[in-house]
């Protein structure tokens, strides 16, 4: 999940800041109000960490695909060293490996459409299909590519692959998830996972990687300065309507069942840049699905950049 849209900006930045009267957890996630009076009404679910807020930034929590940055910043770093060269070719075959369809929302798929790729893909396109579609196989595969540890630096803690979990969690293997998702690879044989409901998939989200939302954010922080990393996480300015000479972002945002996840930075002309990490959790299956379909967590972190008095108000709600 990671669709930034013009008109969700201009909505976030538009949309006027109403009173202060406590407004009770709403069922869905449809503006950002709705989305401050979730966190009102769960402070202990929300993770959010910004300049001059630090709620739950210390505490591990899931990220869902907004962890993927942190493979980005091993990329740029090694890249950087020279140890990789972005035009490195990739066979799509062994690409294609690393997937397991159904299980990301159509990702892989659309990545595949959107760089026909041919018979190589190159690693640099690679990691455009893990921040552009928030494709899981490429994550996999860039880990792999680079090393565990070469992720964990970043993270300040052991990231495991996307995968492999889902193999671990719901495929039958009992062996730890990078072990599950190398014998997959090496079958060469993709499989179609048979998911249980909504609810246990919600509880296996809650124990997959884990990170600090502060280690994410000052991730986050590094990699907007980083020509490497900017490329990519800048892809939503490249969409109709985005206007970097008033507002130019960087994102990369996720989603398990129950989590709902955004880590984007904000640079206006005459203010000072923002790195945002916002990361709600344990929502109720309607309410989580309304969260997907509009995004109010993107307005949200816009919002809060580019609206003083709203700020103030969020501040205030976590206090």
């Amino acid at each position: 999940m990671q669709t930034i849209l013009s008109m969700f900006l201009a909505a976030a930045v538009a949309a006027p800041v109403t009173g202060g009267v406590a407004a009770p957890a709403p069922a869905d996630l449809k503006n950002v109000e709705s989305v401050l009076a979730y966190i009102r009404a769960h402070p202990n679910d929300v993770a959010l960490v910004t300049k001059g807020i630090r709620h739950n930034a210390d505490q591990l929590t899931s990220v869902a695909s907004a962890l993927k940055i942190t493979h980005l910043a091993a990329y740029a770093d090694a890249v950087r060293k020279g140890k990789i060269k972005p035009g490195e070719r990739v066979p799509v075959a062994r690409w294609n490996a690393y997937h397991l369809p159904g299980t990301d929302g159509g990702a892989h798929e659309e990545a595949l459409k959107r760089l026909k790729p041919g018979a190589n893909a190159t690693l640099d396109q690679i990691v455009s299909a893990m921040i552009e579609e928030s494709d899981n196989a490429a994550a996999d595969l860039l880990r792999d590519r680079l090393g565990p540890a070469a992720v964990s630096k970043f993270a300040r803690t052991p990231v495991g692959t996307i995968n492999g979990e889902m193999l671990r969690g719901f495929g039958g293997c009992k062996l730890p998830a990078d072990v599950c998702l190398k014998n997959y690879v090496k079958a060469g044989k993709q499989i179609q996972l048979k998911l249980p409901g909504i609810a246990e998939q919600a509880a296996w989200a809650e124990k997959v990687t884990r990170i600090k939302p502060g280690v994410l954010r000052a991730v986050l922080s590094d990699l907007r300065k980083d020509k490497i990393a900017r490329k990519h996480l800048e892809w939503p300015m490249r969409q109709p309507g985005a206007d970097p000479d008033t507002l130019r972002l960087g994102a990369k945002g996720g989603a398990l069942p129950g989590i709902i996840s955004e880590a984007m930075y904000t640079v206006q002309p005459g203010e000072k840049p923002r790195e945002t990490v916002l990361v709600l959790r344990r929502l109720p299956t309607s309410t989580w699905l309304s969260g997907l379909r509009s995004y109010a967590h993107q307005q949200f972190i816009v919002r809060m950049a580019t609206d003083s008095a709203f700020f103030a108000k969020v501040r205030a709600a976590l206090k």
